[in-house]
């Protein structure tokens, strides 16, 4: 346990830059100027009630899936119930815990209010573990330098119920033999579970399937590239200029086809082994 408070300590207090959206809520929650805000930090922070400093930092202290998959192995190493959450919580607000901000030029040191220290906490879902059919399939199937990251993405809300759960070593299992495994396809995979909601591999077949053909219908004239031909003409009289959303299309279209791909793939194995 000591070591999960040392590691809570540190991700707490690490150095954050104060974000552009921060930023903008605080001026406007708290009617500050931007040469204001550094003091503000410092000092005034705890004359704010606990649910506009929620609303405040919340996108400065809420983890990803990435910042979870560093506890896994505390997770795996320590039960962690509803009442041990709530001593650790109680235990950091009265640690006197500063963070570091960065603001312009400026490094602030700011007190942490428990509501921050319990948003981490509790968001990092420390008591929640994947069931063990799962953790076993995964430490079978995934090189050892991606389990973390994979065990924090099974543990998403995307893979809960026995479908999904079925889905999920399907994966597993035909990437280990495909070998075409990858972090990024797997957290497209499971953004993709969490939208569509399929009730089967079948099902999820269908579903990639209509989402690359709506993603090749989409590829005519956007919105962007109609009003560069309004600006430009047709045959474009400026030099060519880059759609920013244009390359994260096309990855979300290379994904989706890999996993096209993969379930063919693993329907031929299984149509072979049958």
């Amino acid at each position: 346990m000591k070591r999960l408070r040392e590691k809570l300590i540190a991700d707490l207090t690490r150095p954050r830059p104060l974000t552009e959206q921060v930023t903008r809520t605080l001026m406007d929650r708290c009617e500050l100027r931007s040469d204001r805000i550094s003091a503000f930090l410092a000092d005034g922070i705890q004359k704010l009630d606990e649910a506009t400093v929620d609303t405040i930092f919340s996108p400065m202290y809420t983890p990803d899936w990435r910042d979870r998959a560093r506890y896994v192995e505390d997770q795996e190493r320590v039960t962690i119930t509803p009442a041990v959450l709530a001593a650790i919580v109680a235990d950091l607000a009265g640690s006197g815990l500063t963070a570091e901000v960065l603001h312009e030029d400026d490094t602030v040191s700011m007190p942490l209010p428990e509501v921050m220290i319990d948003r981490w906490v509790r968001r990092l879902h420390l008591e929640v573990r994947p069931p063990e059919k799962i953790r076993q399939a995964v430490e079978a199937t995934i090189p050892k330098e991606a389990q973390a990251e994979v065990k924090a993405l099974t543990g998403q809300p995307a893979w809960r119920g026995g479908e999904r759960q079925e889905i999920l070593i399907t994966f597993l299992t035909g990437f280990s033999r495909t070998g075409r495994f990858s972090v990024d396809k797997f957290e497209y995979l499971t953004g993709l579970v969490h939208t569509y909601r399929p009730r089967s591999v079948d099902h999820f077949r269908t579903q990639v399937d209509a989402l690359i053909q709506s993603y090749h219908e989409e590829s005519g004239d956007h919105f962007f590239d109609a009003h560069l031909k309004e600006v430009y003409g047709p045959e474009g009289g400026m030099s060519p200029v880059h759609d920013p959303y244009g390359d994260h299309r096309q990855r979300q279209i290379s994904l989706a086809t890999e996993l096209k791909d993969d379930l063919a793939e693993f329907a031929a194995q299984a149509t072979g082994q049958a």
